[in-house]
């Protein structure tokens, strides 16, 4: 019957019967690598918690000291009870002794450093007194070594008075504009001046005005000032000016007519002022100033038809002038002013201008000024 049943059997070539060795031979391989390595798993486990459960305790940072005690022998003395409150103090007891009972004992205990293992104590000290009068007990005054201090500065005591802030430096580019001299204006107008053309110098010059109304133009001033402070609120200025002068006018030349024409005028002047600040600010200051100036033209130049004429000019021209002012500082170190004054030229025998015509003029300064 087996027979039967292999009779339909075919036998597999070798090279089959090889493969199925080989891949039993791999697998029986996997099978020993897998079970070594749990081996070697298992076995590190077991190390690891041995290591764990059976080392030494570490030993804590910081040791905490030894307790050290102190035996303490009783004192050999008998305690004394705490007096009741119901005994006199002592001092009225000892007033209270006669002569003949004036005893008195005391008892002093002196603490001592020991080692803390022992306690000594001094023995007792008894005191006896003679038979005298009592004495009345007073306890020792309590001395109180004093303290040492630190030394008290020398301006301790001295009043801290903040000081006064006075205004710096300053230095002014300013340009003056004066109202011209015409009918209708509100100046005050003086008599009218003569200039050198029209008095006794002639022989100087070759020019005459003729009589008539003159036209005068706005002058024309630019200059340089610089102010210092004298003290508290007082301050000095002082620096440089140039004025500008033009008229119009009829003139007779070498004595010929000329209608329409022109006389230019060229002044420098150093002028002394003397201010007095009632308000400062930080952004606005108020102040009130006078002061004199004197000018010299240092250039006259005649204009007519197309032909000019150059002459020299002697003399100083004097002024005086007083009024108010007011600054308006819109950064630290610059800022505008206007100064609106009233001054007044003296004759000094200048040409016909403006100030000669117009002795007294109201003049506004206005300008930039600069903290230094």
């Amino acid at each position: 019957m087996l027979r039967d049943r292999l009779s339909g059997v075919t036998v597999p070539a070798p090279d089959v019967w090889e493969g199925i060795s080989k891949g039993l031979a791999r697998r029986h391989r996997r099978v020993l690598v897998r079970r070594f390595a749990t081996a070697a798993v298992a076995a590190a486990a077991g190390l690891a918690v041995a290591f764990l459960a059976f080392r030494d305790p570490k030993p804590e940072k910081q040791v905490p000291a030894p307790v050290q005690t102190a035996r303490v022998e009783p004192s050999q003395q008998p305690l004394q009870a705490a007096p009741s409150e119901e005994i006199a103090p002592i001092a009225e007891q000892i007033a209270a002794f006669t002569k003949k009972q004036a005893v008195a004992q005391a008892v002093v205990t002196k603490p001592a450093t020991v080692p803390a293992a022992e306690t000594v104590t001094e023995p007792e000290t008894e005191m006896v007194q003679p038979e005298t009068e009592p004495e009345t007990v007073t306890e020792p005054e309590t001395v109180t070594e004093p303290v040492a201090q630190e030394p008290v500065p020398a301006d301790f005591w001295v009043e801290d008075v903040p000081e006064r802030k006075t205004h710096t430096s300053k230095l002014s580019i300013l340009s003056n504009l004066t109202t011209v001299a015409s009918d209708g204006d509100l100046m005050y107008k003086a008599s009218p001046m003569h200039s050198s053309s029209q008095t006794g110098n002639r022989a100087e010059s070759s020019v005459e005005p003729v009589a008539g109304t003159p036209r005068f133009f706005s002058p024309l001033s630019l200059g340089l000032q610089v102010e210092v402070p004298v003290s508290g609120r007082l301050s000095v200025a002082t620096g440089l000016t140039y004025s500008y002068l033009v008229s119009q006018y009829d003139m007779l030349v070498d004595k010929v007519r000329y209608d329409g024409a022109y006389n230019q005028l060229h002044y420098v002047g150093i002028p002394l002022s003397l201010s007095l600040h009632l308000v400062e600010t930080p952004s606005f200051g108020f102040y009130a100033s006078a002061g004199a100036a004197v000018e010299k033209c240092v250039a006259q130049r005649y204009v007519y038809a197309s032909n000019t004429l150059s002459e020299k000019v002697g003399g100083l021209q004097w002024s005086a002038r007083a009024g108010l002012g007011a600054e308006y500082w819109f950064v630290p170190r610059l800022g505008l002013y206007f100064d609106p004054s009233l001054v007044y030229f003296f004759d000094n025998s200048q040409p016909l201008s403006i100030r000669t015509q117009q002795p007294l003029q109201a003049r506004l300064e206005v300008g930039l000024r600069f903290k230094l």
